[in-house]
């Protein structure tokens, strides 16, 4: 090999050298960008936030004020994307019958009520949608004084649903309950409401009720 040869290989030896040590980020990035520490793998099994398998749902719920939308997609272990459409629905597709109403969405005036509301102790139950108490107190007796019991009934089980303890809702569903003239419920549902904060009004109410039912 000639002399000119020999630094040829050399120089190509070189190139193959610096090559093998820089990444094809480095072709289009100069300088390389940092890897986020965040990002980077960890020795050994990976620890997973959820444990994955066939029972392993995550519930995803969406409202506007109109319409309700609530999800439970599977998840995954290869990971999935999912694209959710609200429009008409296709021909041919089961749904579920949609309710009568739909749970307004809470405003910054609800805050101060749902912390009254957890400062006495008293449970939410977070597997039904978050629903708007001022708005459904609200609606509760329009239906009412519009002389639609069953409707006003609905939207108290609407708050209930999410915040069962409610001494206010309880006793209106309780009222509601007796204008249905479902009094026995109505003495169970009053009860209820007894147990968590004492009103004078609703032991009047129960002494009657009990002696009717005498």
């Amino acid at each position: 090999m000639t002399r000119t040869g020999r630094w040829g290989a050399a120089l190509v030896g070189l190139w193959l050298a610096a090559c093998s040590a820089r990444n094809y980020t480095h072709y289009l990035i100069e300088p390389a960008p940092e890897k986020n520490p965040a990002l980077e793998e960890e020795e050994g099994t990976l620890v997973r936030p959820l444990g994955f398998g066939s029972s392993t749902a995550m519930t995803v719920r969406f409202n506007d004020g109109e319409v309700l939308t609530e999800v439970q997609i599977p998840v995954l272990a290869s990971g999935q994307r999912i694209v959710i459409e609200h429009g008409q629905t296709p021909e041919g597709v089961a749904t579920l019958p949609a309710s009568k109403i739909v749970p307004p969405k809470p405003t910054l005036a609800d805050k101060t009520l749902v912390d009254a509301y957890r400062a006495k102790g008293l449970r939410v139950n977070p597997d039904v949608p978050d629903v708007s108490l001022s708005e459904a107190r609200t609606q509760m007796q329009a239906a009412n004084e519009a002389g639609n019991p069953q409707l006003a009934l609905e939207w108290a089980e609407l708050a209930l649903a999410r915040y069962p303890s409610h001494p206010e809702f309880l006793r209106a569903k309780g009222s509601i309950l007796y204008l249905l003239g479902e009094r026995e419920k109505a003495v169970e549902v009053y009860e209820a409401a007894e147990e968590i904060e004492s009103d004078p009004q609703v032991q009047q109410m129960l002494e009657k009720l009990r002696k009717e039912a005498r």
